[in-house]
């Protein structure tokens, strides 16, 4: 894929053209729910701003993806390419896998002379084994040869399978002059198996391999084998987009051969000792690297999942070690406490708005870290102006889209590639980890909101009034208390007339004339329409009962209810009894007050 990105790339970007490539994190071949969080980065494709769909479809192993991939191509009359596979309506460019590999058995039997082989294929009954098991057949047949049952055993195509099968050949004294191996894997383990046993090759046996995998070079004996050119790829498929550009059409279909890569395991070169020095040190730097940063990174993931808020989170991945050439854009939704982070709420995948958690390049103030979604990225005209390729991945939970990363890498070095899955996986598991918490706050937040406050009235209830009263206690002493007592009138008699719902309204009435009465002071629903203010001083009970029956008549002036709202006001003030002993004196005074009543309705 580098090298296909590259050529591509590189053969496009003198004629004004720019490569986005929308990779999923797997095959989607499963179609798990992850799957489906990891298919949203196709929703990124514009169709105002694209020229061409190229689909890879040995990356891309869902159907129903690839057909809906090709049905947006046609319905917005994009010209769309498909590499190793064949779509209708599309330019579908494969390799020819079985002339490719023919070839490598056509130069064993012209140039080498062999005329008894032996076969390693891969997985009994798999299509690509048994197409490679085919192609061998006939090329033999050309020549009068034949490869029966007893010539064919199965490596898996894997290395210890492979191995067993050699031993077999070994143990059984039927070693051949050539064994053909369906992958390169597989022709390794069979020159190490033959080793070890002290049978040498080319001079005993020759082996072959098949793909063209970068460990053939480093082998000893080095694997003759065959090999793709995606480099080569990426400049027909550049080509024919082109040619499209000025009005060529484009061929339904385009086949390019593997070039077969004649080494040492079939005798065309001589045996060199391979200094393999450097290979192994880059190697050995690659996965120290690679552990490395996988432990930075489940570090960062750790305190991302902690951090108290999103600019904590932000702050996170400002390791130039680890981030670099990357643009972090979630949806503005993901940075809202109050929303269940497992439910879509935008209309669409990436919503309106994007909220720049990262951009490594170029810090942004915090005033301008909220784009349109338009823009898809920072900065986006000046990253089309470099003309490197843009690389987008999903981040998801699960199967619920957050945002998206953007790679702009000036390297196309596999360790930099590597990084884009790497970064993904711990942004994923991080950032649902970060939802996952706040949300739940937020509903704990709510929980003790509904706990302490009276959902009626919105003064405290019971348990939360002497909750507080008791800190207040603690932390401060008063020269006096000063306890209100609102008790309504003719509650029964307004339930009973006018219904309940009436009765509530006039108990709520009550509740804001206490809580305007006693503002610098802290209100309670005592329980069914008894209403108790706590006051911090020594207070005037005549104004206080004043302020309350002003409220009152105000709202009865205006309300037109077919009901009079009044209450019955106990005001007792102390400096050393307990509150309890406060409690039932303004008790008495509020029973005494609605006793003396005229005509009150019970």
């Amino acid at each position: 894929l580098r090298e296909f990105l590259q050529s591509l790339s590189e053969t496009l970007r003198p004629h004004g053209w720019r490569v986005f490539l929308y990779t999923p994190g797997s095959d989607l071949y499963w179609n798990t729910k992850s799957d489906i969080g990891e298919k949203f980065v196709f929703d990124l494709i514009r169709p105002e701003i694209t020229d061409a769909l190229i689909m890879l479809e040995d990356t891309i192993k869902n159907n129903d993806c690839m057909e809906q991939l090709c049905q947006f191509a046609e319905k917005n009359q994009i010209p769309a390419v498909v590499i190793n596979g064949t779509r209708k309506g599309c330019c579908n460019i494969n390799f020819d896998y079985s002339r490719g590999f023919a070839e490598v058995v056509r130069h064993l039997i012209t140039r080498h002379h062999i005329t008894d082989f032996h076969m390693i294929a891969g997985i009994k009954d798999n299509t690509f084994s048994d197409e490679r098991i085919a192609v061998m057949r006939n090329v033999l047949e050309e020549y009068h040869l034949t490869l029966d049952e007893n010539h064919i055993s199965y490596g898996d195509f894997w290395a210890v399978p492979a191995k067993e099968a050699t031993e077999r050949l070994i143990k059984e004294c039927r070693l051949p002059q050539a064994i053909v191996c369906a992958n390169d894997t597989m022709a390794i383990s069979v020159c190490t198996t033959l080793a070890q046993h002290n049978i040498r090759v080319p001079e005993d046996v020759l082996v072959t391999g098949f793909d063209g995998i970068d460990s053939i070079y480093y082998s000893l004996p080095k694997i003759t084998s065959c090999k793709c050119d995606y480099a080569e790829l990426g400049r027909e498929t550049a080509a024919l987009l082109l040619n499209h550009e000025k009005g060529i059409a484009m061929p339904e279909h385009v086949t390019l051969v593997p070039r077969p890569v004649l080494l040492e395991s079939c005798g065309c070169k001589p045996i060199q000792m391979n200094d393999t020095v450097d290979f192994i040190n880059n190697l050995n730097d690659s996965l120290t690297r690679f552990q490395r940063e996988g432990e930075d990174l489940s570090e960062i993931s750790a305190k991302i999942q902690s951090s108290e808020t999103i600019q904590e989170v932000a702050q996170q991945l400002t390791d130039a070690r680890l981030f670099y050439n990357m643009s972090c854009l979630l949806k503005t939704e993901c940075i809202d406490d109050s929303l269940d982070p497992m439910k879509i709420h935008s209309g669409t995948p990436f919503g309106k708005e994007l909220y720049i958690l990262a951009d490594t390049d170029i810090p942004y103030p915090p005033e301008q870290l909220v784009i349109p979604a338009e823009e898809i990225i920072p900065r986006m005209k000046l990253m089309l102006d470099s003309g490197i390729p843009l690389l987008f991945t999903a981040l998801h939970a699960i199967d619920i889209p957050m945002g998206y990363l953007c790679f702009h890498f000036w390297d196309f070095g596999k360790q930099n590639y590597m990084k884009i899955n790497q970064t993904a996986m711990m942004l994923n598991s991080a950032l649902s980890g970060f939802r996952n918490s706040h949300y739940q706050k937020h509903l704990q937040n709510r929980l003790e909101e509904l706990y302490q406050f009276d959902a009626l009235t919105g003064l405290y209830s019971r348990k939360a009034f002497y909750l507080r009263f008791q800190h207040m206690l603690e932390a401060q002493k008063f020269d006096a208390l000063t306890l209100v007592l609102c008790d309504l009138d003719g509650l029964k008699y307004i339930n009973d007339t006018f219904s309940h719902t009436e009765g509530d309204n006039a108990i709520a009435v009550s509740a804001k004339a206490l809580n305007a009465a006693c503002v610098n002071g802290m209100c309670c629903r005592y329980g069914g329409d008894e209403l108790i203010g706590i006051l911090t001083m020594d207070c005037d009970a005549a104004q206080i009962r004043k302020e309350i029956q002003d409220y009152l008549n105000e709202y009865n002036q205006h309300s037109g209810k077919p009901y009079q709202v009044s209450a019955s006001i106990g005001i007792y003030t102390s400096s050393d009894e307990t509150l309890e002993v406060m409690f039932e004196k303004a008790d008495a005074l509020m029973y005494e007050e609605k006793k003396n009543k005229p005509n009150r309705r019970k």
